[in-house]
């Protein structure tokens, strides 16, 4: 892979981490939905993925998500 290509790919992926980011601390709601649609389409599009485990997995990241982001908004909001 020529190196132009791998340095373009590496500044796309670091810049949608830092923009996934971002949405997850403005909208927590849109993310756990949005996450959620993406686990139940894929038990859709690949039968290997059955109802139980989309759900589990759905349910994992309702759970997690508002927990990291409520520690992430907390650390800011905390004085010093």
């Amino acid at each position: 892979m020529p190196q132009k290509l791998r340095t373009y790919l590496n500044e796309l992926t670091l810049r949608a981490y830092v923009r996934l980011q971002v949405f997850a601390a403005q909208e927590p709601v849109r993310l756990r939905a949005a996450l959620t649609s993406f686990v139940l389409a894929a038990a859709v599009i690949f039968p290997a993925i059955d109802a139980g485990t989309a759900e589990t997995i759905g349910a994992i990241g309702v759970i997690a998500l508002p927990i990291l982001v409520g520690e992430s908004a907390r650390n800011r909001v905390t004085p010093v």
